[in-house]
């Protein structure tokens, strides 16, 4: 079961990668795109952390929702506005 986990992670992070090319096709802004992108990368670090339970595992699946995080409100702060 490991082995399928662990060759879940690439594909999984491949069709983020996919599906954000998908939304920024489609007409949507980098700000979708980006989200698209990140709730992949979250879902692939959470796999992997399904599998490796350890604290290096936890605080890169913690890192990556915040980077998430913060990279969405970054981009729903425009400049110029309060």
């Amino acid at each position: 079961m490991a082995d399928l986990v662990q060759a879940a992670v690439p594909l999984v992070i491949a069709m983020g990668l996919a599906a954000a090319l998908a939304v920024l096709a489609r007409g949507a802004g980098p700000r979708e795109a980006m989200a698209v992108l990140l709730d992949f990368l979250v879902a692939a670090g959470l796999l992997r952390l399904s599998q490796a339970q350890t604290w290096t595992a936890i605080a890169l699946a913690a890192l990556t929702v915040v980077v998430r995080k913060v990279v969405v409100a970054g981009f729903l702060t425009r400049p110029g506005t309060p």
